[in-house]
């Protein structure tokens, strides 16, 4: 290199720096607008495809305000501090109640850290179980309850190998839809939104955002779980107690079922749908769990599949059945097991639709008793349909199979101590004195201390009926 003159040298470094500057533009090119669209249309450089393909990119940290305090620690290299900035402006937003700037800020937050799990998790609860209880009205307060869900769908995307993040979708549908204090409404607002955007030839439709097939809450829940579910196998899960996690698409179909019932729909395609759940709760029994010091089970097991997986983890049959029992015990398997079968019994069916059928004869006020031409009493139909529902219920009492899962069942028992409450309260109403001896009469004095309960339930059902709703 002393060799060569001025001009030599710089023709040198010249050609160095060119040379340099291939592996450079290989390697660290820029990704086009392409690459955040499809998989198949990938340019840019490399380390930007590998990006891509790996979901590691941040390249929305240009969206966030430029002349905020936040992108001025962004420029430092203080992403954390930024976001954590941001957190407490959100927090200070929502007291102060104002949405706009808190859901601006959100969309900052996630834009500076979008693959911190956390964010998404908080966030979304944060919108869908905290901000929607601000408002008044029940259709603000929904449509939070989807800013939330639709912002944990965008975690989703941006996360797609994090799998605990499609069941919080899923959850937050059925917690929100299902048994929060404003399910009702947000039950039938999940099919038909109360937002006019979403009417269809002037007939409310559902938000496609979070419904896209217009499905019943539950079942929306379940697809969600079963993506879960399937993310599971593919990459793992984090978060939640695995036995847990792996049960939601069985129970979500249960719920609906349950749901269904309660709506007064007793048909073919209700019992199908508890038919659906027993078989996939069962289908969830045979799937390989790991328990304590890693060994094997299964939930739904025989005495010979027990044997096995005793001899396959290399421990005693009594030890094997220890960790199967403690295991069943903890997701209450057996319990859920027997109610959905007994539930697509048509016997069971049959007993809850005469029960609700004297629900609704009792709510169009024919609970008075007449006298025909002869001069004999003809009970009022509200009588007629409780007694009847009364000797369904017997027979599941008494049936071989559901007998034992009636003494554990509170829901069956509250059912049958209300069929007797309604009874009496009709008696009461056409001055009768109720007969000693009935049906029910030996799980009624057994469930006295429940009575309470079921007087206050009465007092609920008894205040929607005069609302013209059972």
């Amino acid at each position: 290199m002393n060799d060569l003159n001025s001009r030599q040298r710089k023709l040198v470094f010249a050609a160095g720096i060119i040379i340099l500057l291939i592996p450079i533009i290989i390697l660290g090119a820029p990704a086009s607008q392409d690459v955040n669209v499809t998989d198949t249309t990938i340019s840019g450089g490399i380390l930007a495809q590998k990006r891509h393909q790996y979901d590691l990119g941040e390249t929305t940290l240009g969206d966030v305000d430029p002349s905020s305090a936040a992108m001025n620690l962004v420029l430092l290299g203080l992403r954390g501090p930024a976001a954590g900035l941001l957190h407490m402006k959100a927090i200070d937003y929502q007291e102060k109640k104002d949405w706009a700037k808190l859901r601006a800020t959100v969309d900052s937050i996630i834009r500076l850290q979008p693959h911190y799990v956390q964010i998404w998790k908080f966030q979304g609860w944060n919108l869908a179980f905290n901000v929607s209880r601000e408002w008044d009205r029940v259709a603000d307060r929904y449509y939070w309850v989807k800013e939330g869900i639709k912002f944990l769908q965008r975690g989703t995307n941006r996360n797609a190998t994090i799998t605990i993040l499609f069941h919080d979708v899923g959850d937050f549908i059925a917690r929100k839809m299902g048994i929060s204090d404003e399910k009702k409404f947000f039950r039938q607002f999940f099919v038909e939104d109360p937002d006019p955007a979403y009417e269809i030839n002037g007939v409310p439709g559902p938000d496609t955002d979070i419904n896209p097939d217009g499905k019943d809450s539950y079942l929306v829940a379940k697809d969600w779980f079963s993506i879960a579910n399937e993310k599971d196998e593919l990459y793992g899960m984090t978060g939640m107690t695995h036995v847990l996690f792996r049960q939601a698409p069985a129970k979500a179909q249960i719920n609906y079922a349950e749901a269904r019932q309660k709506d007064g729909f007793f048909d073919e395609q209700n019992r199908q749908a508890w038919e659906q759940g027993y078989t996939d709760w069962l289908a969830y029994g045979k799937e390989i769990f790991y328990g304590l010091n890693d060994y094997k089970y299964m939930l739904e097991c025989t005495d010979a599949e027990l044997a096995a997986l005793a001899e396959e983890n290399g421990i005693t049959v009594d030890l094997q059945r220890d960790v199967w029992s403690r295991n069943q015990n903890m997701v209450h398997y057996r319990y859920w097991r027997d109610f959905a079968e007994c539930e697509r019994d048509p016997i069971t069916l049959a007993a809850h639709k005469a029960f609700y059928d004297a629900k609704v004869a009792y709510s169009e006020g024919r609970i008075s008793d007449s006298v025909d031409a002869e001069g004999n009493t003809i009970i009022s139909d509200a009588q007629r349909l409780l007694e009847e529902a009364m000797v369904k219920w017997k027979a599941i009492i008494d049936h071989e199979k559901y007998g034992e899962l009636m003494i554990d069942n509170e829901s069956y028992i509250d059912e049958c101590m209300l069929i007797v409450y309604y009874w009496e309260t009709v008696h009461k109403y056409n001055v009768k004195t109720p007969p000693q001896d009935f049906v029910l009469r030996e799980l009624w004095e057994a469930n006295q201390i429940r009575r309470p309960d079921i007087e206050k339930q009465f007092l609920i059902e008894t205040m929607r009926v005069r609302n013209n709703s059972l």
